[in-house]
């Protein structure tokens, strides 16, 4: 039996599903900035520690575009960030899921209202349909992952 081929090292791993430390500012107005319309789903969360932990499940699914039990160490400048569009101090970020079931209940109703889904083996023909273009252009790993992460977009 073959190995199985290695595409990502560990580095690049991480990168694609961790915030950089040293984000720039552009980059966290550009992929972290919510519509007035986010802002009112946002707002429908009773306590301050609910409606930042909500909106940074929002913000992580569309920016690296992974879950919070996936994502570590979000920067302080980009929790800052999100804190000050909701009007919450950041600090309330500490107290966000205490219920595990919390977590769960906000992925579920993220995903209803904006549509994500899970992947699942049944879209694998779809996926590789898709990028097969994109990798006769340019068979860089990384770009590929991006573009099924995003959703395929640029043309």
């Amino acid at each position: 039996m073959a190995a199985a081929e290695i595409l990502l090292t560990e580095d690049q791993r991480l990168e694609l599903i961790n915030i950089p430390q040293n984000i720039s500012e552009y980059d966290i107005a550009k992929f972290y900035t919510f519509s007035p319309d986010d802002i009112k789903i946002i707002n429908k969360h009773r306590r301050n520690y609910n409606r930042l932990g909500f909106a940074v499940q929002l913000a992580l699914l569309r920016n690296p575009g992974w879950s919070l039990s996936n994502t570590s160490d979000i920067p302080e400048s980009v929790l800052r960030y999100i804190a000050n569009q909701i009007e919450v101090d950041p600090k309330e970020f500490e107290l966000y899921a205490q219920r595990e079931n919390t977590k769960l209940e906000h992925m579920q109703e993220i995903r209803e209202i904006y549509g994500f889904k899970n992947y699942k083996e049944e879209n694998n023909l779809s996926l590789v349909q898709t990028l097969i273009p994109y990798a006769m252009e340019n068979d860089n790993v990384i770009n590929l992952i991006k573009l099924a992460i995003n959703g395929v977009a640029p043309t």
